[in-house]
């Protein structure tokens, strides 16, 4: 099991969740810099026959000085989180799903989100809480979030979220991989998107606790799906080595055009 070789790991989607290492998308690049979360194969688009809506507006919750003083007290402070899109499911609950951008050189870990329900008026009527989707967000990247609320509350009118906590990682080199990765195929089947991609180890250390995560996305760069896949927690992929594994993933919202796909994994030491 552990001598060079493809390896095809293929995982059915019925719902979405939400990924860190590798990133890829369809119109973006990978940074030359090694990372330990980098983009898949960046930000690659749908068919383009379906309609546009806005670019999500990013919140830093809330601003404060940049100097390193206040980055160490409070590095989610300085995070920037997408106004939340809430989907009402077909059994009455709300699902609400956005990202959360870091736009400092630092990695940053232990990311959680808040979003909370208004009424019209701006009255609270409902909060839930979640981990990003993403163990470690490096500078310049974003990783997805998702919250469910049981049921849509009477009154509601709108949403808003802000980053709870993020402390700056540690010992990044160390603790986490830098997987590359490929896509080899993409298609819209139905009613879901379908990635065939391939992840390779190219450091000199075995890597275990592989995550892949892929992010559906409408003409504004809106999140209208997404799916985080974890790998048999036994399974290791030793230096060199590759497997190739495909996504399906169904779009909670209309209007989706693209995809961005990471993937993220912690050294053997």
């Amino acid at each position: 099991m552990e001598r060079l070789a493809w390896r095809w790991l293929w995982i059915w989607v019925g719902v979405l969740v939400a990924g860190c290492s590798q990133v890829w998308s369809s119109e973006g690049t990978s940074s030359s810099t090694p990372q330990p979360a980098s983009p898949l194969l960046g930000y690659t688009r749908l068919p383009p026959s379906l309609t546009p809506t806005l670019w999500p507006v990013y919140t830093a919750t809330p601003l404060l000085s940049t100097d390193s003083a206040s980055l160490v007290a409070s590095p989610a402070a300085l995070l920037r989180v997408s106004s939340p899109t809430c989907y009402e499911t077909a059994v009455g609950s709300l699902m609400c799903l956005g990202q959360v951008h870091n736009p400092m050189e630092q990695a940053i870990e232990g990311v959680t989100v808040a979003v909370e329900l208004l009424a019209r008026d701006g009255a609270l009527l409902a909060i839930g809480e979640t981990t990003l989707a993403r163990a470690l967000l490096p500078g310049g990247e974003a990783g997805p979030y998702r919250v469910l609320f049981e049921r849509t509350p009477p009154g509601y009118a709108g949403a808003r979220s802000f980053v709870k906590t993020g402390e700056v990682a540690t010992d990044v080199e160390r603790r986490f991989a830098s997987l590359a990765m490929q896509e080899v195929s993409g298609a819209f089947v139905i009613d879901q998107y379908q990635v065939s991609l391939s992840i390779a180890n190219k450091g000199a250390q075995a890597v275990q606790g592989i995550a892949v995560t892929m992010t559906l996305f409408d003409e504004e760069r809106r999140v209208t799906g997404f799916r985080r896949v974890y790998l048999d927690p036994n399974r290791r992929l030793a230096p060199g080595e590759s497997l190739a594994l495909t996504l399906k993933v169904i779009p909670q919202g209309p209007n989706t055009v693209a995809f961005d796909a990471f993937a993220e994994g912690y050294l053997v030491n």
